[in-house]
C-alpha cells in the first residue's frame, strides 16, 4: 500500500467522513502499524500546527 493511500485514509479518519466501501478496501488492503504510525504523525502535525498559530495569533 502507497503511503499516499494510507496518508489518505488517516486525513479522512480524522473528520470522520470515509465512504464504506473505501473503510473496507483500506481494512483489506493496510497494515494496522501504518495506520498507527500516519495517525501519530498525523496528530503531531495538527497539534503543532495549532501551538503555531495559537502563538502567532498572541504574539
Amino acid at each position: 500500500m502507497s503511503v499516499r493511500r494510507v496518508c489518505q485514509a488517516v486525513f479522512w479518519s480524522f473528520f470522520g467522513v470515509r465512504k464504506g466501501r473505501d473503510l473496507e478496501s483500506d481494512a483489506a488492503h493496510i497494515k494496522p502499524v501504518h495506520i498507527v504510525l500516519a495517525g501519530m504523525l498525523g496528530a503531531v502535525i495538527f497539534v503543532v500546527s495549532l501551538i503555531v498559530l495559537v502563538s502567532w495569533i498572541t504574539h
